[in-house]
């Protein structure tokens, strides 16, 4: 039993305090000294993290419903509406074949040089910051080596990893024609021949 009441300076006695009785659990009235106290929270709504269409946010269809959880993966072949409004965009699949790449080519490569900068001494390490203009090279490309013309260029150049539809690729090879006995073989290619692969125009 208490000795002090909460305000830590008036004394517990019998009068001024009652310690027999409780609170428990229940929906309803409860006998003797003990407190009702209901089972069920107040529905107090969504709270935490709320998507709210304001000035930070915005839907991506005016009509749709910010936000929406669909019962389906959104993708290509299966996807009837986006946020509530219909829309059969996606059932189509088809993409243009003109644009397609079958290779994923490495276009373009541009490089922080830091490494760079600090073996030029460009980085002081004091103050921990580098000379003004440097690292270099984050807005111009790096060079790739042309092995037809054994210089360097800001674009890539594989042309074996840059196929189209009109030039799909090269095939070499080597051999040598098969005599039907009546004539002799006269045709053997002993050097390896490139010819390109038919364009798919199909």
């Amino acid at each position: 039993m208490a000795t002090i009441q909460a305000d830590g300076l008036t004394s517990v006695t019998k009068n001024s305090t009652d310690n027999n009785g409780g609170t428990v659990k229940a929906n309803g009235d409860t006998s003797g000294t003990f407190q009702a106290s209901s089972v069920a929270q107040n529905k107090v709504g969504v709270f935490g993290s709320t998507v709210v269409d304001n000035d930070s946010a915005d839907k991506a269809l005016d009509s749709g419903v910010f936000a929406y959880n669909n019962e389906q993966p959104v993708a290509k072949k299966i996807t009837t509406a986006l946020a509530t409004v219909s829309n059969d965009y996606l059932r189509s699949g088809a993409a243009v074949p003109g644009i397609v790449r079958s290779i994923h080519r490495l276009e373009v490569v541009r490089t922080r040089r830091l490494t760079q900068a600090i073996r030029l001494n460009k980085f002081n390490r004091y103050t921990g910051k580098f000379e003004a203009g440097y690292p270099q090279g984050s807005n111009t490309p790096d060079e790739f080596y042309n092995i037809s013309t054994g210089l360097l260029q800001p674009t890539s150049t594989d042309d074996a990893a840059s196929p189209t539809r009109e030039h799909p690729g090269e095939l070499t090879y080597i051999g040598q024609s098969v005599s039907d006995g009546s004539t002799s073989v006269t045709d053997t290619i002993k050097v390896p021949k490139n010819d390109d692969y038919k364009p798919k125009t199909n």
